[in-house]
């Protein structure tokens, strides 16, 4: 896929984990650019997907022990039993959210109420009980009605006992499937939906019936596989939309709304009422599919130890896939979810599923350690200051060390931009520090290029054992290096593997700090 500036999007992604920036000393240590790591350990990341079966339309619930639970749509047996015998809702369980096990299957034996396949469930646990509502499709598909369906158990791992059907396409007129639970007030609703409007009612007391008068339209047709939940003042909606099941041609995606109200209106970042879309891709994606992991979609939120909040959903991977029936198997993916500073989350990001990133409850995605202001980047090495090229304003333009002569194109407006992340702007182009195409190479010299959100322009700062601080990219894992340990002006500015030199410690000295709240920017 491309951006709007025709750049390639990186087929690798990952994310490297900050120790945080304390305070910017000038000491440093010698090294040279010729120790080659550059991807990172187990120890520290966890890789995409996580398991590496079928697991579409995944949902998690987290036990009091802090053991995770997670639950997925139907698959076929890798056993060599019959077609027709598949798992009757597969269930995972994590200590780390990261490292998962197969557990077994939530029922012992198939719901009674219609024959068919039980798809993707919802797991919550509410008064003393794990509730799983899920959604059966008839067969053949040509005859019957979906629904949804209610189980309970008392421990995580089942078996679930069925209590039948909650509601069905005969009472709601159709697309009767994807249950979503949330308790609010201290009332039981239930979200569902597919591809002809996402609804909410209130259930009885006990969960087993709806209150139809009490239906309400939170989407439009364009939308399945609802997830809620609420964060800093305002309730979420997560959204899938597109076609989740034709292998890697699939085009699903996850759009999202918000509103103040339980009820919404859900207002997606363009400010459409999410009511309003009727055709599929019709608005905003917040993850949507790159060239490895195609039609990412359908999953569940939880929260770590540290606060960070995670999506779970399935995507393809076109080049590690699994096969049921020659067809490509929807994989269990975890992603964490960044915030932007008016609150709306971005998946992944870049709003793509990320091939590695830094684990869970590591508690990286905290308030930026470097104030947001104009700073002088100067290396430890040489003594001189990053710069763009001839002070260019083009994109592509490249990065330099020169002796300080106070220009602009040797500042740089370094901004917070969640995760622990923060994005450089060339104070005379407006640009950002890029590495070009999302390289992963060392040597690869350092860019400008317009904003766009991409990993490639995000940068966190890791302190030093010397007060010093290096700056690595969010997408390589590498980091901000001087060619060569160079002294010269005019040499170039690169990436490289951190292998500890002076060329890659630098220090900021601040020029001036701007709050964008009230000065505005101007990009």
């Amino acid at each position: 896929m491309a951006d709007n500036n025709n750049r390639r999007d990186p087929n690798r992604r990952t994310v490297l984990q900050t120790l945080g920036a304390g305070a910017l000393g000038t000491l440093g240590v010698s090294g040279a650019s010729d120790a080659v790591e550059a991807s990172p350990d187990s120890s520290t990341h966890y890789h995409n997907e996580l398991y590496g079966q079928h697991f579409p339309d995944p949902t998690i619930h987290r036990d009091e022990s802090g053991t995770w639970w997670a639950y997925g749509t139907n698959m076929d047996r890798d056993d060599g039993a019959d077609d027709s015998e598949e798992l009757l809702v597969p269930i995972l369980r994590s200590d780390d959210l990261h490292d998962w096990t197969y557990v077994g299957e939530a029922f012992d034996s198939r719901p009674g109420w219609t024959y068919g396949s039980v798809w993707a469930p919802d797991i919550h646990y509410d008064d003393g009980e794990w509730v799983m509502f899920y959604s059966l499709e008839p067969r053949p598909w040509e005859s019957g009605e979906f629904g949804i369906g209610l189980a309970k158990s008392d421990t995580p791992d089942g078996p679930f006992t069925d209590y039948g059907q909650v509601l069905g396409d005969e009472e709601t007129g159709g697309g009767t499937i994807d249950g979503y639970f949330v308790e609010y007030g201290g009332t039981p609703y239930l979200f569902w939906g597919s591809f002809q409007g996402i609804f909410v009612a209130e259930l009885t007391a006990d969960l087993r019936d709806w209150k139809p008068a009490t239906r309400q339209q939170v989407a439009g047709e364009a939308y399945e596989g609802s997830t809620v939940f609420y964060r800093d003042g305002y309730w979420y909606l997560f959204v899938a939309t597109g076609t989740c099941c034709g292998g890697y041609d699939s085009t699903y995606e996850v759009e999202v709304g918000r509103s103040p109200d339980f009820f919404g209106p859900y207002i997606d970042p363009s400010g459409t009422d999410l009511r309003t879309y009727d055709e599929h891709n019709a608005g905003i994606a917040q993850l949507t599919g790159n060239d490895r992991f195609p039609a990412p979609g359908h999953g569940d939120v939880t929260v770590d130890d540290a606060g960070d909040y995670w999506f779970v959903y399935h995507a393809y991977d076109r080049d590690d896939a699994e096969f049921i029936d020659g067809v490509p198997a929807r994989q269990f993916f975890l992603d964490r979810l960044e915030w932007t500073d008016d609150g709306w989350p971005i998946i992944g990001g870049d709003k793509t599923p990320s091939l590695q990133s830094p684990l869970p409850n590591a508690g990286d995605s905290g308030a930026g350690a470097v104030p947001n202001g104009i700073y002088r980047i100067e290396n430890v090495n040489s003594g001189k200051p990053m710069a763009v090229t001839a002070a260019g304003t083009d994109d592509g333009d490249t990065i330099e060390q020169s002796a300080y002569d106070g220009g602009a194109h040797q500042h740089w407006w370094v901004e917070h931009v969640g995760g622990g992340e923060y994005r450089l702007m060339n104070q005379n182009s407006w640009k950002a520090l890029d590495v070009p195409d999302g390289s992963l190479d060392d040597g690869e010299r350092l860019t400008q290029w317009a904003w766009w959100t991409g990993t490639m322009q995000k940068w966190r700062f890791i302190e030093n054992d010397d007060g010093t601080v290096r700056i690595e990219n969010h997408n390589s894992g590498a980091v901000i290096d001087v060619a060569d340990a160079s002294m010269a002006d005019g040499a170039d500015i690169v990436q490289w593997s951190w292998n500890g030199g002076d060329q890659q410690r630098w220090t900021l000295s601040l020029i001036e700090t701007i709050d964008p709240t009230t000065d505005g920017r101007p990009w």
